[in-house]
């Protein structure tokens, strides 16, 4: 199961700060590098929900001015590395990938910073 983030995913309603945002995106890369550990060890994952955690993050990214968008242009590549490689193991071992959130995080990565 991907624990919660230790950092909140910004409200969609509210004005969006960079350094939130990069956290909430850091979180979530450390949790699918987790989830990808326990998957690798056996241990049945629980992904509900992280198809709109992944889009959630990719809207209050686009909400963000250009400059700082940008500059989490690294944190977003390690996230969709994460969500690559989780969703390969999960497909080698013939278990339900995270398409959606892939698919998520794709739909949006296709618009530039």
């Amino acid at each position: 199961m991907i624990p919660p983030p230790p950092v909140a995913i910004p409200n969609p309603d509210l004005p969006v700060e960079r350094e939130a945002v990069a956290q909430a995106i850091e979180a979530l890369t450390a949790s699918l590098s987790t989830a990808r550990l326990q998957a690798e060890a056996g241990v049945l994952i629980d992904l509900s929900g992280l198809d709109q955690r992944v889009q959630t993050l990719c809207a209050a990214v686009a909400r963000l001015d250009d400059e700082a968008g940008r500059s989490l242009l690294a944190r977003l590549t390690a996230l969709a590395h994460a969500l690559d490689a989780l969703e390969q193991l999960l497909k080698r071992r013939g278990r339900v990938a995270p398409t959606r959130a892939a698919d998520a995080y794709r739909s949006t990565a296709d618009r530039s910073l």
